[in-house]
């Protein structure tokens, strides 16, 4: 079965009257985990965002600005809050750089540094900077399964986030 394509008769504003009490309680779970700087994170809506039929959100790469299309709005709440998660997880993944690296399935918080881990934190550093897409979507997932303590899924045609339910990740999905 093929993703279908999703459509909305809301405008741009409208759509974010809908999503934005989403947006604004994540991020406070997020908050609430200490991960303070996600309190810059903004929320946009922009139709350009749904530029697949399975696309319906992003994180700008400095975690200052979450992007959602209108059509995110016609999507069952358990996936908007999932897919919340899962963009507010770039956005921790961007805004505290080389805190979290994906390990061996499981996500790895960086501890504070001590004198004599230079070198460590420099190979933490190349590792965080030179990850796959893959690993970037992971590192996302894992983010917010760390700070909700709910697990992310991928459900449907369309292998949208959900939590607690689904498969992980599949390797590719864009």
């Amino acid at each position: 079965m093929s993703c279908p394509e999703i459509t909305t008769d809301l405008s741009v504003d409208d759509a974010f009257l809908v999503l934005e009490p989403y947006f604004t309680a994540m991020q406070e779970v997020f908050l609430e985990a200490g991960l303070t700087h996600v309190e810059r994170t903004k929320l946009y809506c922009a139709p350009w965002a749904h530029d697949t039929p399975r696309h319906f959100g992003a994180c700008r790469d400095d975690g200052l600005a979450i992007i959602v299309a209108p059509e995110l709005a016609e999507l069952p709440e358990p996936t908007v809050v999932a897919i919340f998660g899962h963009e507010l997880g770039h956005a921790v993944d961007y805004l505290y750089p080389a805190e979290f690296v994906r390990g061996r399935d499981q996500l790895m918080q960086r501890r504070a540094r001590s004198d004599g881990e230079d070198l460590q934190w420099a190979r933490w550093v190349k590792a965080w900077a030179a990850r796959d897409a893959d690993v970037v979507e992971q590192t996302a997932d894992g983010i917010a399964e760390f700070v909700t303590g709910a697990r992310i899924g991928y459900l449907g045609p369309c292998q949208l986030q959900c939590f607690n339910r689904g498969q992980a990740r599949p390797q590719g999905l864009r």
